[in-house]
């Protein structure tokens, strides 16, 4: 018996199209994309054996033992991360800087301080008339990302020098304790001596005297500015999915995949409740001319009506994205794995496209939807009811957290439409 026949009987046409066709496609892969992770597999396991854990491990462990976040804290970080991500570029500020502060100033809790400085301490702001006091008392969503849009402009106001894509960690630190100092001392002391800007980095910064005017003197345990900065840094990047990522992350968000089909396709769970969610009064909003205005909208039966998250859902970058072509709005969730449903009946088609987003398309005689960056698909493709659930969010291609890039486009009108008009 010949090599090929031996291979004919191992695996017969039909099993090879059903793994090429159906099995491979569910897992979210092409034959050539596995083939290519498998050789990129084979070489990053050599090197594994090679370094004995050391430089690969080396960084995440030592993330792990010196900057430790919380769960709690890890998980506001990665709900927020493309909230901050979107500010950190409208404010030209690094994308961490709105969350490190919300985290020094009141543990990232959604709650207002009595002292009615806000989350992000705007005592100078509260104490010079500049803004009123933010009211005591736990706040939403919305009031949050103000507050940090604020900071954040607060931020690249007493440190102009500073730029989206700054690296240099001296002047980092330096902006840092500007925003807590002020930048009169931020220009005569040195940050490294500062417990707000350092505590915790290092053996020779543990436990350090930090003097306020409203606290007086206390010992710090919690860590400073610029170990957060770094902690947050490694967790959002960590989260992002890379097309040159290792086999074994391919290999484990495979494994996630399957989990996630075994969980819900054969349950066939339908979700089809209206989930509201808020949009601000004030919308920061670019020019979207390829976008069409709400008076001209007729919605009809068929029309999306629901919101594609179905757990507690939470706008993270309100409508942009005419640039290339799929204009929409960014929906994150608490729940990181919340569950994907279809806003409307339809045909479901799902693919990959050109920048390595996985994406859900559903299309009816008069309206089509897109939903990227799903983790996993529930449905690979075939008519979905309104309120089915058709995938897991997820963070796959260019994403800085999970959440789902929505658009909607009206077929009768041949325009795109503002989901904020249809989404409850």
């Amino acid at each position: 018996m010949s090599l090929n026949d031996l291979g004919s009987l191992l695996f017969p046409q039909w099993l090879r199209d059903w793994l090429q066709y159906q099995f491979l496609p569910a897992l979210g892969f092409t034959p050539y994309q596995l083939t290519q992770g498998l050789f990129r597999g084979i070489f990053d396991a050599l090197m594994f054996i090679f370094i004995a854990l050391g430089l690969l491990s080396g960084g995440r462990s030592y993330m792990a033992r010196e900057y430790k976040l919380s769960s709690d804290v890890q998980n506001q970080v990665l709900k927020w991360a493309v909230v901050s991500d979107q500010i950190g570029r409208q404010e030209d500020v690094p994308r961490e800087v709105p969350l490190v502060i919300w985290f020094k100033e009141s543990g990232m809790r959604a709650e207002n301080p009595t002292l009615c400085t806000g989350i992000i301490g705007a005592y100078d702001l509260v104490q010079s008339g500049e803004r009123p006091c933010f009211e005591p008392g736990p706040i939403n969503d919305l009031e949050i990302r103000a507050q940090l849009s604020i900071a954040a402009q607060e931020f690249k106001k007493r440190c102009p020098e500073i730029t989206y894509l700054t690296q240099d960690a001296s002047l980092i630190k330096k902006c840092y304790f500007a925003y807590n100092a002020g930048v009169s001392a931020a220009e005569r002391l040195d940050p490294n001596q500062s417990a707000y800007v350092m505590n915790g980095f290092d053996e020779a910064h543990q436990n350090m005297l930090y003097q306020d005017i409203v606290l007086g003197s206390v010992r710090v345990t919690q860590l400073g500015a610029w170990p957060t900065h770094i902690a947050m840094q490694s967790l959002i990047v960590g989260s992002i999915d890379d097309q040159e990522r290792p086999f074994s992350i391919a290999l484990l968000d495979s494994f996630n995949r399957i989990s996630d089909w075994l969980n819900y396709r054969f349950q066939n769970p339908n979700i089809g409740s209206p989930v509201t969610m808020a949009f601000p009064d004030q919308r920061f909003i670019a020019s979207q001319s390829c976008v069409m205005a709400d008076s001209d909208l007729f919605k009809g039966f068929l029309a999306p009506s629901l919101n594609p998250v179905t757990a507690s859902p939470i706008l993270t970058q309100d409508l942009h994205g005419c640039e290339y072509g799929l204009p929409g709005v960014d929906i994150s969730s608490q729940d990181r794995r919340a569950l994907l449903q279809a806003p409307m009946p339809g045909k479901l088609t799902t693919y990959t496209d050109q920048w390595y987003n996985t994406t859900i398309r559903i299309e009816n005689s008069d309206w089509v939807v897109w939903m990227l960056h799903p983790r996993s698909y529930l449905v690979i493709s075939g008519e979905v009811d309104r309120g089915q659930a058709v995938g897991v969010m997820g963070a796959v291609g260019i994403a800085t957290g999970p959440h789902v890039h929505y658009t909607v486009y009206d077929k009768q009108e041949e325009r795109f439409v503002d989901p904020a008009i249809l989404i409850p």
